[in-house]
This record gives C-alpha cells, sequence and structure tokens, in this order.
C-alpha cells in the first residue's frame, strides 16, 4: 500500500511539473505585458535593429516621433495588424484566383497560397497581402525570378533575407539557400519559415512581428515602420470586398 501511495504521489508531482513547465515555457505566459508602452518605444528608438519610413520614394531612419506614429496601438489605421493571423480564414478558391488576377507572376498561384494555408496554419490573406508589398504587386525583380551562375532561377515574394542595403542580391542568395526555384516553392516555403521562426515564437500578428511588444527592438521581422499597418489595410480590403470573418483582435500588449 504504501509503495502503491509513493508512485502516485511521484506521477503526481512529475505532472505537476510538466504542466508547470509548459505555463512558463508558453509564450503566451512567458511575453504577456512585460513592458508599458513609453518603456518600449524607448527601447525600439535606442535599438540597434534599423527602423526606416519612405520620404520622397526613399527610404530614410525614422526617428521617434515617428516610431511612435505606427507603433502607437491607440494611433493604428486598421485593426487587422492586431488579428491572429495563425488562424486560417474561410476563403474559397474562386475568391484567392479573383484576388491574384492582376498580380503579376503571383496570379494563377492560388493553389500554392491554399495549401500554404492548409500545411502550416497561416492565413491566406495574409500571405497574399504580404507577398504584394514585398513584390510590388508581384512586379519586382526579385519576385520576377533572379538567375544564377548556376542557371537556376530563385524566387523569393516575402522579403525573407533581403536586406535594405541591397534587397535583390541577399533576398535571391537566400531563395538559392533554401531551394526556391519555382513560384510554388517560394510561396511555401516562405509560409513555413514565418511560421516557425515568427507564429510559433508567440509573434502571431503582424503587430508582434514588427515591433515585438513583449521584447522590443528584438526579433523584427521589417525594417519600415508602416510594414505591418500596410499589409494590415490590404487585408481589411479584401476582407471587406469579400465578406470575411476575421479573427479576435488583440491589443493588450504593454503593462
Amino acid at each position: 500500500m504504501r509503495e502503491r501511495f509513493s508512485l502516485i504521489l511521484g506521477l503526481t508531482i512529475i505532472i505537476i511539473f510538466i504542466v508547470l513547465l509548459f505555463i512558463f515555457e508558453s509564450p503566451f505566459f512567458k511575453n504577456h505585458q512585460t513592458h508599458t508602452y513609453e518603456e518600449a518605444l524607448e527601447i525600439q528608438t535606442q535599438s540597434d535593429a534599423p527602423a526606416v519610413t519612405q520620404k520622397d520614394n526613399k527610404f530614410v531612419y525614422a526617428d521617434k516621433k515617428e516610431i511612435d506614429k505606427f507603433m502607437d496601438i491607440d494611433k493604428s489605421q486598421t485593426d487587422f495588424q492586431f488579428i491572429d493571423i495563425s488562424k486560417k480564414v474561410d476563403v474559397s478558391e474562386k475568391q484567392v484566383k479573383e484576388i491574384l488576377k492582376d498580380k503579376g507572376i503571383l496570379k494563377g498561384k492560388e493553389k500554392a497560397f491554399i495549401d500554404a494555408q492548409e500545411k502550416y496554419d497561416v492565413n491566406v490573406i495574409y500571405l497574399m497581402s504580404h507577398a504584394f508589398i514585398e513584390t510590388g504587386n508581384g512586379n519586382s525583380e526579385l519576385a520576377s525570378g533572379v538567375k544564377m551562375s548556376n542557371g537556376k532561377t530563385f524566387y523569393n515574394f516575402y522579403g525573407i533575407g533581403a536586406f535594405d542595403q541591397d534587397a535583390v542580391e541577399t533576398g535571391s542568395s537566400y531563395a538559392r539557400k533554401k531551394g526556391w526555384t519555382s513560384p510554388e516553392k517560394a510561396i511555401n516555403g516562405g509560409a513555413e519559415f514565418i511560421k516557425k521562426d515568427y507564429l510559433n515564437n508567440g509573434q502571431d500578428t503582424l503587430y508582434k512581428m514588427r515591433w515585438n511588444p513583449y521584447n522590443p527592438g528584438q526579433h523584427l521581422y521589417a525594417t519600415d515602420v508602416n510594414w505591418a499597418t500596410s499589409i494590415g489595410k490590404i487585408m481589411e480590403g479584401y476582407y471587406d470586398d469579400h465578406n470575411l470573418k476575421k479573427s479576435k483582435v488583440h491589443k493588450d500588449y504593454y503593462k
């Protein structure tokens, strides 16, 4: 009887330990409200991670006022930068095809985008909107494919590994490293990267991807202060046009 009690007690302790470990290692519990907004803004402003804004068709470094304009939740121009993009959206292949009809090399790639949503649990409206921003609506040099010295052409639709100083060179080099030799591979490979490196890290909204409120100045997807807002506005337009149901809005990021 005593041995059985000891065994049950031991198993109970192990179960409690596992549950507590899960709770404290979960991104939600680890990251929840670590800074006030003012603290986070100051960290972002002083961070080594560059923040840029567009002026006269050129990107220049953003000052604190410009960072605050897009980082301040109360000043947000769209709630779509706060929806959980790790949630699938119920949209038909016909609707996706319609959205892609005038998007350059992305036209006709509805199956690839829908497959990416199904395989990686990444909102397909977000994936397309992100790709439109990064590729100039499917018409940029990097989107059209860059032919390398080995004779193969590589594609990159989400700006992954593309740094501001030389986006085409660095972006195509990353695509070559990942083997993105077709638009379909670039669509799916990019979705996989976003899922593993950002959404699974607790950065499951555009706002979190750009500003990382739980760890400001670190692990940011983009340098453009307007990045999350721009993609969110595009998403909002398609949700309205196609009468799609949006997922819950999350804005409770700061103390």
